[in-house]
């Protein structure tokens, strides 16, 4: 292919006869007539002119009836530029003269006039061998000849012809430029030589024909066709009326006029004479009143036929008077084909195409071959004829006889114009719509491929490219064909005439063009017959030809060639030659390069190289055509329009060339494109708008980066748990749904249908600011900057807010966060995003991209809710915390406490938005139980109530108490104790319950040792105890504890002590909130305070006991207390009495505690028979009461400890409730108190009188009232062994009745004492030993008994004197 271009390009030999090739030319074109039409003067418009030359261009056929009646068509050729050189080829082939010319001007001065009259007579003379007849269109005229005025209406009704076609019957003076002239109508001879023979001329006084020649004499037939001449003429002539009338004026002189008159008119009525008479005096007179309008005349020698007309839409009939010029065409053709068919010469002429005269000059012409070759060629001249006349079965007799003539004395020349003519003579039968039929497209390189089951498709051709012919072509009658087509060629044959024209053609070299011609109505006929690798043969000899042609004929050449490829199917070879023309424009020896030329003939050879400028239709179409071709064919592009100054154009093509072979180029040649597609949208950027082109209207596709960078997922993010928008529960509640039945289909159902629609299950909130994450992948070899991301949406209004980032040079997917706000609710559709990459904006739809699953994502916007933000910090330092980001989830508030300190925390609600709030409820949620929640949480909610609304940017604020709810108590006290307890006997003194592992030491011990292996005794010896009015109770069986716990016993903790472990605490603030346009529509926000309460030991009682107080309605709980902070301590163990302990020690503490009543132990029957059910009791009764408040640390924090949940066994319960009687003593009648001094003299006695008082609020049974005296020698020795040294006058043992409520019990009995010395007594009662088993007082261990003593014991001071 390479070289038959460079052939083509090559220098040409010497010049031909003929100009150029006509690449438009089909085999039809021998039957038509040719008219030139063409632009004269300077006054018309181009828009004009091709307005009225595509109007004359519709006019193709003409039906005449011919002197036999019969309707023969006529066809005609428009051209509006035609080389002389190609008319003098008319003799060769007939349809190559110019038998017509048509030239359309416009004037505005009789100047313009004498101008356009002056070019139309030239072009007559200039074509004067072969033209008939002539028309000149004239704009700017009215019919009369006036000057049109663009604000009148046009000219007057009385110079419009008459209805019927303003043709007279009778002679009558014709106006004119405002004068009157006698008219007389002749006919001249349609055998006339002359230029304008065929025509009618008016003349003036007699009738004389214009110049004539010597065929005057017209034959009969032709005489019978001029009667149909003129009734077409007087149709045409009647269609004028009005203002869009026209003026035949041919003026020669003042007394002639051209005017296609009827030759009967001399023979009209007088009354057609008046009527006319009249119309002429009516336009006389319109002249008159309109005398101020300029009249032109056209100068003496303009002997045409002109047709006035004030505009181009004022020309309505100008399809009747082409019809009417054609028909005098064809009867001069009809004249001239009848005159050679009867022509009998002795010497007939030699007919010679122009580069053979010189070959003939000095030869004998009488010879016998020059003869038949002059016979020969008359023949061919005369078929030509025929076939232009619409006799095609007779022009192929001709062309048959002619050809065997010519055959004979190797006339090869006309030979071949014999073999083309009556190809075409039967083309134009066989194939009557062979200008009309369309290229058929190709799908593979052989030209086989389509649809191989159609009929009549590609694929029913044979192997060497032929098909089956024997079927008549589409709208062709069977009855018709049979009778024309006896003599007509078959379609092999006509394929292999125009063979060998073309082969007796290639002899000569002047015959090029005829030769090339030829070779493209081959290609024409074969497109019909559908043999398409045939038709590539043909035109490869069209590329061989050589010509010698101008650089802009040889783009027409290369053009045309790509055309008839392109028709065949053969789409990368088009768009080869397409090319190659387009190079032709701005080659280097091309002084004036045309580079818009060449960029659009680039643009055409884009669809043989499959390559589309929109790239959606490129992605398409997948890995189509070859990529190293099309990336060469698109920096041509680039090249071409840089070149013109387009640099938007530059932009879009190198952008696309980017995008679209991106896949196609290596990482080099990706820098590369990269880098000046960088630098060419610095100087002008691309839009993702399309561009158009502004010479062709051409418009060019945006290119989207759709692959750079890739997009692999897309993400919508949900709001984060404070942000979320929730349905109202209480709104929830109402909608009744019906019973619950679960389906696995269902559910499965839906939740397909949300995926597959793209259907987020979350909701965004409008106002609020929303995420969407981008994963994407950069598939360039350097860092690619992404600039202006973002989204593309629809439904809901959204406010997008742009995004930079730069992606890495790396494998993988990385993240890009765009952010934007609603503004507005409903369904929000993201649709794509736009980007700027590379100076290119694109607009991203995701529905175009391949990888991604979802065409779009849609996800509801609610309405407008308020958002609230809270804000922590403390109330004892009015400092807040730092207020959180947007994006937090939720609130997070971490408090270390010591245990039993408390906390207050200050909330605040900081309402961000511009949404007020209305509504908002409170609540706790924790893992806790409630009262355990209840303990640690509190606050007042209807304070947070009263504050709403919360306007805008306002704040509310909440005080949170939080206390540090902890087990004081060591564990696994409750088993040890049960079991210390159970291991008492009887005699032995009680010693100090532990919860520990180890006790305690023992009084006497504890300021020495340190040790608390093992479990020491509390010792009977004890100092005096303060007496009172009130009893004590003690254990029977054992003597009386008389020291009271004065001072406290401090240890170290060197081991690890079990509950010195932390603990922590976690409960969540629920807030629920709403207000604004959200609330209307039943939805709300929630967020939450997480806390977390790190509670650090401070304070544990390791062990605790019982033991007597001095006053008889207390006792003394001794706690051993164990300091687990890092801190010193300073407990508040008394209203009065503190103590410190430092880090790590222990210490004993006795805290005084109001004994319980026994009505509280009765008022739960079910406790009354069980000792261990009233230990609950009476642990809640000393927990009520004790309470160990302390500071702790360098801050002083202050906190309390509690003793929730201790217990006593039984053992302990009469120390710790109230004794059921009341004592009231005398000494020789004095009452006994505390701190009472009582004496006496040795020999005297003392009366002592003991009164009991029942106050248990029940009976009591029988009681044992028992008066001991002992001497206590303070070490702890107690001598019971008084015979020798007093006596006793009355019952020192005795038991009383049993005592109701309130009844009072009195003994009374003496005292003698026989030394002096300090004597004490001891009074005690207990229960009757008939009635212990069935005691009101019943313990558990029967080995205890009760008894309450008068404490502290009676002392007596004894005298001598």
């Amino acid at each position: 292919m390479r070289s038959s271009v460079s052939v083509i390009l090559s220098n040409p030999p010497p010049d031909t006869t003929m100009s150029y090739p006509d690449y438009c030319t089909s085999p039809h074109h021998h039957q038509t007539l040719l008219v030139l039409v063409r632009q004269v003067g300077s006054q018309l418009k181009s828009r004009s002119f091709h307005k009225l030359y595509d109007r004359i261009s519709r006019v193709g056929q003409v039906k005449v009836s011919d002197s036999n009646g019969s309707q023969r068509p006529v066809w005609v050729t428009y051209r509006r530029d035609y080389p002389v050189e190609n008319n003098d080829w008319g003799d060769f082939q007939t349809h190559r003269r110019v038998l017509g010319i048509i030239t359309i001007g416009q004037v505005g001065s009789q100047s313009d006039l004498n101008d356009i009259c002056k070019q139309h007579e030239s072009l007559k003379v200039k074509y004067s061998s072969t033209l008939y007849d002539s028309r000149c269109i004239i704009l700017g005229l009215n019919p009369d000849g006036t000057m049109y005025e663009a604000d009148s209406r046009g000219p007057s009704r009385g110079t419009s012809p008459e209805p019927n076609g303003g043709l007279d019957s009778g002679p009558h003076p014709l106006a004119i430029n405002g004068h009157t002239h006698p008219t007389h109508v002749k006919k001249i001879s349609a055998g006339s030589t002359d230029r304008d023979s065929g025509v009618y001329e008016t003349v003036s006084g007699e009738d004389k024909p214009t110049d004539s020649d010597s065929h005057s004499d017209s034959p009969q037939g032709l005489s019978e066709g001029t009667t149909d001449l003129k009734i077409e003429a007087n149709h045409v002539n009647g269609s004028d009326s009005g203002s869009e009338s026209t003026s035949e004026v041919g003026c020669c002189d003042d007394n002639k006029i051209d005017s296609p008159r009827d030759s009967t008119a001399d023979s009209a009525p007088d009354s057609s004479h008046d009527s006319a008479h009249d119309t002429s005096q009516s336009s006389i007179s319109t002249s008159t009143s309109h005398s101020s309008r300029l009249s032109l005349q056209p100068p003496s020698n303009f002997k045409t036929r002109a047709l006035f007309y004030p505009t181009g839409d004022h020309a309505v009939n100008i399809e009747s008077q082409l019809q009417e010029f054609v028909s005098s065409l064809f009867w001069v053709l009809e004249s001239k084909r009848l005159d050679k068919s009867q022509e009998k010469l002795e010497r007939p002429p030699l007919l010679c195409a122009p580069f053979e005269r010189k070959d003939f000059i000095g030869l004998d012409m009488d010879s016998r071959t020059n003869k038949k070759r002059c016979v020969g060629r008359l023949r061919k001249q005369l078929a030509d004829l025929t076939l232009q006349a619409g006799l095609p079965t007779e022009a192929i007799m001709h062309y048959s006889h002619a050809a065997d003539t010519l055959r004979n004395c190797n006339d090869w020349l006309w030979l071949a114009a014999c073999f083309e003519g009556l190809c075409a003579a039967s083309v134009v039968t066989l194939y009557p719509n062979l200008r009309r039929s369309f290229g058929l497209q190709r799908f593979s390189s052989l030209g086989v491929g389509g649809n191989l089951g159609g009929s009549g498709g590609i694929g029913n051709r044979s192997r060497n490219g032929s098909v089956n012919t024997n079927s008549l072509p589409a709208g062709l009658d069977p009855s018709i064909v049979k009778q024309t087509s006896k003599h007509c060629l078959s379609p092999d044959d006509i394929v292999d005439k125009y063979r060998e024209a073309i082969v007796h053609y290639s002899k000569y070299r002047n015959a090029g063009v005829v030769e090339t011609e030829a070779s493209i109505k081959a290609v024409h006929v074969l497109i019909e017959q559908r043999r398409y690798l045939m038709a590539a043969e043909f035109l490869s000899n069209v590329v061989f030809i050589n010509l010698q042609l101008s650089d802009e004929e040889k783009i027409a050449r290369f053009n045309a060639l790509a055309d008839l490829y392109h028709q065949i199917g053969f789409h990368r070879k088009a768009s080869f030659f397409r090319r190659v023309a387009a190079m032709r424009c701005v080659a280097p020896q091309n002084q004036q390069p045309d580079w818009g030329q060449c960029y659009r003939l680039l643009l055409q050879t884009l669809e043989g190289y499959k390559v589309c400028l929109d790239p959606l239709e490129f992605r398409k179409d997948g890995s189509q055509g070859w990529p190293s071709l099309q990336i060469q064919i698109l920096q041509e592009l680039v090249g071409t329009s840089r070149r013109m100054g387009q640099h938007a154009l530059c932009t879009r093509h190198q952008a696309f060339l980017v995008c679209a072979m991106l896949p196609h180029l290596s990482e080099t040649e990706r820098q590369e494109t990269a880098t000046m597609l960088e630098s060419l949208s610095a100087r002008s950027g691309s839009g993702p708008a399309p561009l158009v082109v502004q010479e062709t209207g051409i418009i060019i596709p945006p290119v989207n980066f759709l692959n750079i960078p890739v997009c692999r997922k897309v993400r919508l993010i949900a709001p984060a748990t404070g942000r979320k928008a929730e349905k109202k529960l209480s709104l929830t509640g109402e909608e009744d749904t019906g019973p619950f039945i679960f389906s696995p289909f269902t559910s499965l159902t839906s939740i397909n249908e949300r995926r597959t629609n793209g259907k987020m299950e979350f909701d965004w909130v409008e106002g609020d600011v929303c995420e969407i994450c981008l994963d994407l992948e950069n598939p360039m070899p350097f860092e690619l900057k992404v600039t202006n991301m973002m989204l593309i949406t629809e439904g809901a209004q959204f406010e997008s807010w742009a995004s930079t980032t730069v992606l890495k040079p790396e494998k993988g997917l990385q993240s890009v966060t765009i952010r934007g706000r609603p503004q507005s609710a409903g369904e929000l559709r993201v649709i794509g995003y736009s980007s700027t990459v590379m100076g290119v904006s694109s607009n991203c739809r995701l529905k175009f991209m391949s990888q991604l699953k979802m065409p779009q994502y849609s996800v509801n916007v609610v309405p407008a809710l308020p958002l609230i933000q809270i804000l922590t910090g403390n109330c004892s330092t009015g400092s807040l915390g730092v207020e959180r980001p947007v994006g937090e989830e939720c609130g997070n508030l971490h408090l270390s406490l010591s245990a039993g300190e408390t906390h207050e925390c200050s909330v605040v609600l900081h309402n961000l938005s511009s949404q007020p709030v209305e509504e908002l409820t409170i609540t706790l949620e924790s893992k806790m139980d409630k009262e355990l929640l209840n303990q640690v949480f509190q606050y007042s909610e209807e304070n947070i109530h009263a504050q709403l609304p919360i306007p805008p940017g306002g704040k509310a604020s909440l005080t949170l108490y939080v206390y540090a709810v902890s087990d004081f108590l060591c564990p696994g006290r409750l088993d040890e104790s049960l079991e210390t307890t159970s291991m008492i006997s009887g005699s032995e003194p009680p010693s100090l319950i532990s919860g520990g592992p180890s006790s305690l030491p023992s009084r006497q011990s504890a300021a020495t040792s340190s040790t608390r292996g093992a479990r020491t005794r509390r010792t009977d010896s004890s100092a005096s105890l303060l007496s009172s009015r009130s009893g004590s109770s003690v254990r029977s069986g054992s003597s009386s504890s008389t020291q009271a716990p004065s001072s406290t016993i401090r240890t170290r903790a060197t081991l690890n002590t079990p509950g010195c472990t932390g603990r922590t605490l976690d409960a969540t603030l629920m807030v629920k909130y709403s207000g604004g346009s959200g609330m209307s529509a039943d939805f709300c926000r929630s967020t939450q305070l997480t806390i977390n309460i790190e509670v650090t030991p401070s304070l544990l009682v390791t062990r605790w006991d019982v033991l007597p107080a001095e006053l008889p309605h207390q006792c003394y709980v001794v706690l051993d207390l164990l300091n687990c902070a890092s801190h010193e301590m300073d407990l508040h163990y008394t209203p009065t009495k503190h103590i410190l302990i430092e880090a790590g020690d222990s210490c004993r503490v006795p805290v005084p505690v109001d004994r319980c009543p026994l009505a509280t132990l009765t008022q739960d029957t079910n406790m009354s028979e069980s000792g261990w059910g009233w230990s609950t009791v009476l642990g809640g009764h000393v927990a009520s009461l004790v309470e160990l408040r302390w500071t702790l640390g360098p801050s002083d924090t202050p906190g309390r400890a509690s003793l929730a949940g201790i217990t006593f066994p039984p053992s302990t319960h009469d120390l710790i409730t109230m004794a059921p009687i009341h004592w009231d003593v005398q000494v020789d009648g004095q009452d006994v108190v505390g701190g009472t001094e009582n004496s006496g003299v040795v020999g005297r006695t003392l009366e002592l009188n003991v009164g009991i008082t029942n106050t248990s609020g029940a009976p009591l049974p029988p009681l044992s009232l028992r008066l001991t005296a002992f001497q206590d020698h303070q070490n702890g020795h107690l001598n019971y062994r008084l015979e020798a040294k007093m006596t006793t006058t009355g019952a020192t043992k005795l038991t009383t009745p049993q005592l109701a409520e309130g009844e009072e019990f009195q003994h009374c009995c003496g005292l003698v004492f026989f030394t002096a010395g300090v004597y004490k007594v001891e009074v005690t009662c207990s229960p009757a030993a008939a009635v212990a088993q069935a005691s009101f007082y019943e313990n558990v261990t029967p080995a205890h008994q009760h008894a309450w003593k008068f404490a502290p014991p009676l002392e007596i001071t004894i005298t001598d004197v």
